[in-house]
């Protein structure tokens, strides 16, 4: 694996992807007392851990397929890759803040009634998807790879 063939942009997304990654087995959200703590891991959550994590996975693959295999031809989509992927991370990204701005109360889903505290990984993964979404938006800014993009005329009819 040639890693020279990675540009700015790709190193962003691959580092951010890294550290969502290992975020996701940290602790999110917990709550401390005199006789112990708890902790709710990244992988507590479906809608705000996993499907992010697929998103920046869907992501980090792409840009790996067109950087290491550029012979392997993607399917055609409605829009240009490049706005696609943008798409993925902004999403993964806005999940993951909003993940942040929602209070938890839920330990392995038992409720409780206090709010948990948010712990050090919710931070890591904010940092991680923020870091996905501004690479994919570098990448798309600099027009790297929409060599394969969809028609830029007009819709065809039936």
């Amino acid at each position: 694996m040639d890693l020279s063939k990675l540009s700015t942009p790709d190193k962003v997304i691959f580092g951010g992807g890294i550290l969502f990654l290992i975020s996701m087995f940290l602790p999110w959200y917990g709550i401390s007392s005199p006789f112990g703590s708890v902790d709710n891991k990244g992988t507590s959550y479906f809608l705000s851990g996993w499907l992010p994590l697929l998103l920046i996975l869907l992501v980090c693959a792409r840009v790996a397929i067109t950087r290491f295999a550029p012979d392997t031809k993607l399917p055609e989509i409605p829009i240009p890759w490049g706005q696609a992927t943008l798409g993925a991370a902004a999403a993964a990204a806005v999940i993951v803040i909003l993940r942040l701005a929602i209070a938890s109360s839920k330990i392995s889903g038992i409720s409780v009634n206090v709010d948990l505290d948010r712990k050090y990984g919710l931070f890591l993964a904010l940092i991680a998807s923020v870091g996905v979404a501004v690479g994919a938006f570098m990448k798309y800014q600099a027009k790297e790879d929409d060599a394969g993009a969809a028609p830029s005329g007009p819709p065809t009819s039936f």
